[in-house]
């Protein structure tokens, strides 16, 4: 139970952070424009004037089907920028309380519109996310099922709303990857447990989401590049994402490392400067976020250019310094740390942290490569 519990969180991690296409911006709907301006504000850390736009937006017009969703969002988001993380949660949950009704509301009274109901979904969505955040499991679990739920059923009757496929292919994809026993149990609450299938409906999102894609994109470089060492289709999307929403921090780090990873060094040293440029002009609470993160791509990045002394530092200080909740980094650090420590004979601290990178159990293959290095130490 508890790793079906850990398949919900991913829903619940993944929802509250389903952000809007900044591609293109239609025209179907009263209110896009406004809508989508708030939303490249969202992606490029302007918090304020994106929690501004956004509640214009609400007020001018309150029928767009994203606005409440987006707007809850963004005002969680500026509140652990600028108070912190415990603070977010209170501040999502009178959003949540405020704008569940508003759907509710609209998902009776206009049935022939179906993105009320998913964004009403995903609301009970990012309600879970917000037990989590608190530590009250029941209600992680409960929410986060009814919100699975919600968007399944939308799914089904509306096969051609797109951005649906993204929580179903994220979560059929996650239980894909756990024993039979656990997809068995899934399948109890409505998910298929197939990695391949869950990996072809997030690229279904990706290529065809009006809203999704962006979110779903990321998601799909966070496959490639921490779950199945495929660098490549990591460096298709990730140029992609860097091309559409340049200004984005989070997507600019992906970017980093993909190149690293490739060993296109040099790419990667001016986009590593160009995030640390970036991470300056964050809110102090982001900033120290972000800091730990490219310290380790600048220790991942000395690592491949041999420079094993500096690369050691480097880590070191993200190890020590790392406190955010997505640990993947985190993980790899621990990894990349023993490897060194194993190129310098040092096999005791080399175990010592293989091991710790194996308890955070999170998913990416820094898991696989730590377990393969306790049984043989690192070698170039």
């Amino acid at each position: 139970m508890k790793r079906l519990l850990v398949v919900v969180l991913l829903f619940c991690f993944f929802q509250v952070s389903a952000r809007v296409d900044v591609g293109e911006i239609p025209v179907d709907r009263p209110g896009d424009d406004l809508v989508w301006q708030g939303i490249y504000a969202f992606y490029n850390s302007e918090f304020e004037k994106s929690v501004t736009l956004l509640t214009s937006a609400r007020e001018k017009f309150p029928q767009h089907p994203a606005v409440h969703f987006t707007w809850a969002v963004s005002r969680w988001l500026r509140t652990q920028a600028f108070v912190g993380i415990e603070d977010s949660y209170d501040v999502l949950e009178k959003s949540l309380d405020e704008i569940i009704p508003i759907y509710e509301k609209y998902a009776a009274d206009y049935p022939q519109i179906p993105e009320y109901r998913l964004y009403l979904a995903a609301s009970k969505g990012l309600m879970a996310r917000m037990y989590l955040g608190k530590k009250e499991w029941l209600g992680v679990l409960v929410e986060g099922v009814k919100g699975y739920r919600g968007v399944l059923t939308v799914h089904k009757e509306n096969p051609e709303l797109w951005d649906a496929y993204m929580p179903i292919g994220l979560l059929n994809f996650f239980s894909g990857n756990m024993s039979p026993f656990i997809q068995f149990v899934a399948g109890l609450f409505g998910m298929e447990g197939d990695r391949d299938l869950g990996l072809d409906q997030l690229r279904v999102a990706a290529e065809k989401g009006e809203y999704a894609w962006i979110e779903t994109s990321q998601l799909l470089v966070f496959i490639y590049l921490w779950m199945d060492d495929d660098y490549d289709e990591a460096l298709r999307v990730t140029e992609m994402l860097v091309r559409r929403l340049p200004d984005s921090i989070y997507n600019q780090h992906l970017y980093t490392e993909t190149l690293i990873r490739l060993n296109r060094l040099d790419e990667a040293e001016a986009n590593l400067a160009l995030t640390y440029n970036m991470a300056q002009e964050l809110p102090p609470l982001s900033r120290e976020g972000w800091i730990p993160t490219l310290k380790y791509h600048e220790a991942l990045l000395n690592f491949y250019s041999g420079n094993y002394d500096k690369a050691m530092e480097m880590i070191t200080q993200s190890i020590d310094e790392f406190a955010t909740e997505l640990d993947t980094p985190l993980g790899f650090g621990y990894v990349l740390r023993g490897q060194i420590h194993d190129l310098r004979g040092e096999r005791r601290q080399a175990v010592a942290d293989y091991r710790a990178a194996l308890m955070l159990d999170n998913y990416s293959s820094a898991m696989d490569k730590a377990r393969a290095c306790l049984r043989f130490p690192y070698s170039e």
